[in-house]
């Protein structure tokens, strides 16, 4: 982690429920079960919604990260931090809590268990 990760990492830890765990190497942040950001060595990479992404992309703030080189990876956005103000990419860091947020609470929705079926007797 270089030190232009470092007021962003204190800002994502600052964050309402986030827990960090190690992912391929790299710290990864979560809220509940569903990671919302990590770094690379030269960017923050961001869980957004549809229309912030788009809002980012269009902006020239970020571009869809590429996983592995080549596939592109829905809702990720790469923002790089090299000459940025870490002020800059904060509403974006908000923003991607916001969806792990929403992706977390529908997990535990789908975790929920059934109810007990009654089953007719004979």
């Amino acid at each position: 982690m270089t030190d232009r990760h470092v007021p962003l990492r204190q800002r994502l830890l600052e964050l309402p429920r986030v827990i960090t765990r190690k992912m391929f190497g790299a710290e990864a942040y979560f809220v509940g079960p569903a990671m919302f950001a990590f770094f690379t060595p030269t960017s923050v990479v961001l869980r957004l919604s549809p229309g912030a992404f788009t809002e980012a992309a269009a902006q020239g703030l970020a571009r869809p990260f590429l996983s592995f080189g080549a596939a592109h990876v829905n809702g990720w956005a790469e923002f790089p931090v090299e000459g940025k103000d870490p002020a800059e990419i904060d509403r974006w860091l908000i923003s991607a809590h916001a969806t792990g947020t929403h992706a977390a609470r529908s997990a535990a929705r789908r975790k929920r268990p059934a109810r007990a079926r009654r089953v007719a007797r004979k």
